[in-house]
This record gives C-alpha cells, sequence and structure tokens, in this order.
C-alpha cells in the first residue's frame, strides 16, 4: 500500500509539471499573438477621426436624397397635373360627343303617330284600371 502511494504522488507531480508545460506553452502563444494583433489595432483618436468623416459623408448623402426627393415631388406633381387636364378634356369631349349624338339621333329616334296615341292614352289606361280595381 505504501509502495502504492509513492507512486500515485510521483504520477500527479509528473502529470502536474506536464500541465505547467502546456499551460506555459499556451501563454507564450497568446503572448505571440498579442505582439502580432495589437499594432494592428486603432486607437481612439483615429476611431474617432474615422467616425467623424463617415458623419460628414453621411450628411451629404441625406442632403443629397433629400434634393432627389424633392425632384421626383415636383416632378410627381407635374404629372398628376397633366393628368388631370387630359382627364378633364376628355370627359368634357366625351360629354360633348354624347349629345351630338344624340342631337342627331333625335329626327330619327320620334315615335309614329300611332306611338304617340298609344302612350297618350297609356297613363288613362292605369287610372282605368285602378278605378275597376276598387
Amino acid at each position: 500500500m505504501e509502495k502504492f502511494m509513492q507512486v500515485n504522488e510521483e504520477g500527479q507531480r509528473a502529470s502536474a509539471m506536464g500541465s505547467n508545460a502546456e499551460l506555459a506553452l499556451q501563454v507564450q502563444m497568446l503572448k505571440t499573438r498579442l505582439d502580432v494583433v495589437l499594432p494592428t489595432l486603432a486607437t481612439r483618436e483615429q476611431v474617432q477621426q474615422e467616425a467623424g468623416a463617415i458623419r460628414g459623408e453621411l450628411k451629404h448623402e441625406i442632403g443629397a436624397v433629400r434634393a432627389e426627393i424633392g425632384s421626383l415631388r415636383s416632378e410627381m406633381h407635374q404629372a398628376f397635373t397633366n393628368l388631370l387636364k387630359w382627364g378633364v378634356g376628355i370627359a368634357l369631349t366625351t360629354i360633348v360627343a354624347a349629345a351630338t349624338v344624340v342631337t342627331a339621333m333625335a329626327p330619327m329616334l320620334q315615335l309614329s303617330p300611332r306611338g304617340r296615341d298609344a302612350l297618350a292614352l297609356a297613363p288613362v289606361a292605369d287610372t282605368a284600371e285602378d278605378v275597376q280595381r276598387d
């Protein structure tokens, strides 16, 4: 039993030394990575300068978009006005054309004397039927 404990303690020591060496290697690799990456990182001043430049460009682009929207609004207003003018013109032309056709066709649509007599008697016949029903 004593011999087992002695071997077990030596094994733990050896594994602890192995893990320390592995840990030291990992720390050294991280230091190397930091030494490579750290010089490429931007400083606060550099970030602020870049942000200011981007803000200026963005304000310029927003101004351009607003100007474009204003020109589109005026174009849409002109298009609507033209469409309204054409619509009113077409509507008036259609009304005048229909009135002309009705006026031209009126002599042809006059009723014959027989038809006029039938129309003249129609109200009398309706009242006569009403009297008979009562």
